[in-house]
C-alpha cells in the first residue's frame, strides 16, 4: 500500500485543477499536449521526492480527462512535532506555481482552488474520495470564475499571514499569494516572470499571452451571456500578466515613455 489511511480519512492539502475550455476542444494534438504536462509533472515530481528523502511531505496526483487532483501530506511515520499544516500549504503553492505556468505556457487557461480538508485516497487501486476532493471542485466551478486557482477562504488569511511571516521578505522566493479585487486569495502562478526569472522565456509568455487574450476578445460567440463569462476571464488574465511584469521592465518601459 502506499498509503497508511486505511482506516479512514487522514487531512491533507488538496488542489484541484481544470483546464478551461475542454468543451469546445477537438484537436489532437491540443488534448495531448495537455496529458503530457500532467504526466511530465507527475514524473518530475516523484522523481524530486525520490531524491529528497528528508522532506516531511509526499505529493500524489490524481488525472482524469483535462483535471487533476494534487494531494500534498505528511510521509509515513513522521513525528507530530515535525508536521506545519501552514507550512504544508505554503510548499503546495509553491510548487504548483511552476505546473500552472507550463499550463499557460502553452496556450491553456488553468481554474482550480487549494483546501485543507479530509480524503482518502489509494493510488495503487485508483481510489480517491472524501470531503477536501468535494470542497476543492465546488471551489473552481462556482467560486474561483477566473483563471486562477484560489485558496480556500476558510484559511486564505491564515496561510498568507504565514507565508508573508515566513517568506514576504525573501526576493528569491517572491510572493506566491496575491489576493484579488474581490478578497480572494490565490495563488500567484506568474511569481517568478514577476521576479524576472528566465527573462527571454517569460518575454515570450507576455507575447503569448497577450496575443492570445487579444485573439479571444475578438472572437463572436454562441449568445451574450457566453461572450459575457469568457471575456471576463482574457480581460482578468490580460490585467493579471501586465500587472505582473517584471519591476526593471515597467522602469525601462515608463523610462522610455517619459523621453
Amino acid at each position: 500500500m502506499t498509503t497508511d489511511n486505511t482506516h479512514g480519512f487522514r487531512k491533507a492539502v488538496t488542489i484541484f485543477i481544470d483546464i478551461l475550455g475542454s468543451q469546445d476542444r477537438e484537436n489532437f494534438d491540443e488534448w495531448y499536449k495537455i496529458m503530457r504536462i500532467f504526466a511530465d509533472t507527475i514524473t518530475r515530481e516523484k522523481s524530486y521526492d525520490a531524491a529528497h528523502p528528508h522532506t516531511v511531505y509526499k505529493r500524489e496526483i490524481h488525472v482524469f480527462s483535462d483535471c487533476a487532483y494534487i494531494i500534498y501530506d505528511y510521509k509515513l511515520g513522521i513525528e507530530e512535532c515535525r508536521k506545519n499544516d501552514d507550512e504544508l500549504m505554503c510548499i503546495a503553492c509553491y510548487n504548483t506555481e511552476k505546473v500552472l505556468s507550463e499550463f499557460l505556457r502553452n496556450g491553456f487557461l488553468i481554474r482550480g482552488s487549494l483546501t485543507f480538508d479530509d480524503i482518502y485516497y489509494d493510488p495503487d487501486h485508483n481510489i480517491w474520495f472524501g470531503p477536501a476532493m468535494n470542497r476543492s471542485y465546488y471551489l473552481e466551478s462556482k467560486v474561483a470564475k477566473y483563471p486562477r486557482v484560489i485558496i480556500d477562504p476558510r484559511f486564505a488569511d491564515r496561510l498568507a499571514e504565514y507565508n508573508n511571516k515566513k517568506y514576504g521578505s525573501c526576493e528569491i522566493n517572491g510572493s506566491i499569494l496575491k489576493k484579488d479585487e474581490d478578497g480572494l486569495y490565490y495563488i500567484h502562478y506568474l511569481n517568478s516572470y514577476q521576479l524576472g526569472f528566465n527573462r527571454i522565456e517569460n518575454l515570450d509568455l507576455e507575447d503569448n499571452v497577450l496575443s492570445l487574450c487579444r485573439a479571444e476578445l475578438l472572437k463572436n460567440r454562441v449568445t451574450p451571456e457566453l461572450q459575457k463569462s469568457i471575456n471576463e476571464k482574457y480581460e482578468w488574465l490580460k490585467k493579471y500578466i501586465l500587472d505582473s511584469r517584471p519591476y526593471d521592465d515597467l522602469f525601462i518601459e515608463f523610462g522610455n515613455e517619459s523621453n
